[in-house]
This record gives structure tokens, C-alpha cells and sequence, in this order.
């Protein structure tokens, strides 16, 4: 088990809420943006661009302030960090069996299914006739 300092913690938090936010921000643009070439908002609205940007990265911003000011949530974020510190990832020799069965059983799996589905064609075309 690895032993963090509280800051580090902080760090980690605050950075992956700090993509989230941006993602949320690209998500707003992406979205109003859509909403431009469905109802033409450009047309109608002078300076749409520029406001559906502003837009976004206020939303971003304002999301990783509020989150980050909310006791909640910085408890809740605390807490996860904390426990993902205690979780043990599979080393490389690991992942690569881990992927080789499960490669071999979804192959093993699409051929039963696929078997199952001609079998069913069949017989549906039989009574078809």
C-alpha cells in the first residue's frame, strides 16, 4: 500500500476535476455549436460563436468552483482518492492473460451464438415453406 501526503491527494484531485471541467466546457461548445446549424443561430444572433465559447468555458469554470468550494463533494472526492491509493493494478503478465482469455472466450462465444442463430434461420426457414 502507498503512503500519499495530503497534498499530493489535493493535486490529484484538483487536476482530474480540472479535465473533467474542460471536458464538460468541450461538451457545452460541441452542443451549442449543433444547436447553431439545426435552428441557424448564427444568422439570428450576432457574435453566436463568440458567446457559445464564453459560454463554455464559464460553465467549466464555474462547475470546478463549485465543486471544488463544496464541502460534500471535496469529502466525496477525499474519499475516492483514498481508496483508489489501496487498489492493487495487475502487472503486465497479468493484463496479457487477463486479454488472451478473454479474447479466446468471446471468440468461443460468437460461435455458439452464431451457431445458435443459423440453427434458428434454419428452422424458421423450414416452417416458412
Amino acid at each position: 500500500m502507498a503512503v500519499t501526503s495530503n497534498n499530493e491527494g489535493k493535486k490529484w484531485i484538483q487536476a482530474s476535476l480540472a479535465v473533467a471541467c474542460i471536458f464538460l466546457g468541450y461538451i457545452i461548445i460541441s452542443f451549442l455549436e449543433k444547436m447553431s446549424e439545426w435552428l441557424l443561430l448564427e444568422s439570428k444572433i450576432p457574435y453566436y460563436f463568440v458567446i457559445s465559447q464564453a459560454l463554455g468555458v464559464i460553465i467549466g469554470l464555474v462547475a470546478y468552483v463549485t465543486v471544488l468550494k463544496n464541502p460534500v463533494s471535496s469529502v466525496f472526492l477525499s474519499d475516492v482518492y483514498q481508496e483508489m491509493v489501496k487498489v492493487v493494478w495487475p502487472d503486465k503478465n497479468q493484463t496479457w492473460k487477463y486479454t488472451v482469455i478473454i479474447m479466446i472466450s468471446v471468440t468461443i462465444m460468437g460461435f455458439v451464438f452464431g451457431f445458435f442463430d443459423f440453427g434458428a434461420n434454419f428452422l424458421l426457414g423450414l416452417i416458412n415453406k
